[in-house]
């Protein structure tokens, strides 16, 4: 299947029932949730360690190459930033992105194949991304044809 034309809106409501759905059973994180804004994507939960650690991740999104990026911004925990926490906080995002094929991590920037994710839990796609915009609320994709 090949899109020739593609909108789509993401509502924060879409992506928090995607997490609930497809992150895997018995990841440590609770609570997590997602916001989006102009400046990007907001990642909250709580990690577990010797006590509980509640955590905010500020996500900046974009596309290469009709990939989106997501570079990690700014990273709180406990309402600090967080560089004590912020370690184990990467390596559980690592451990996640480095089980699925259609994500990559390099640095503070995961690189995501939504074609790649979309043929896993859907059907094979060529959505051809060009546009990423942030807006309160959602994110809007725009695909077109080669």
């Amino acid at each position: 299947m090949e899109v020739h034309a593609l909108k789509l809106s993401l509502t924060e409501q879409d992506l928090n029932d995607l997490l609930r759905k497809y992150l895997p059973a018995g990841q440590p994180i609770e609570d997590l949730s997602v916001r989006v804004s102009p400046k990007g994507l907001t990642v909250a939960g709580v990690y577990p360690l010797f006590i509980n650690v509640h955590f905010e991740t500020q996500w900046q999104l974009g596309l290469d190459r009709g990939q989106v990026t997501a570079r990690l911004e700014h990273f709180k925990a406990m309402g600090v930033p967080g560089n004590i926490f912020k370690s184990a906080i990467v390596k559980m995002i690592e451990d996640l992105a480095g089980a699925e094929k259609w994500i990559r991590i390099q640095g503070d920037t995961l690189w995501i194949d939504i074609d790649g994710c979309i043929g896993k839990y859907a059907f094979t796609a060529l959505t051809h991304l060009r546009r990423l915009d942030c807006q309160s609320g959602q994110i809007m994709l725009e695909g077109h044809a080669e």
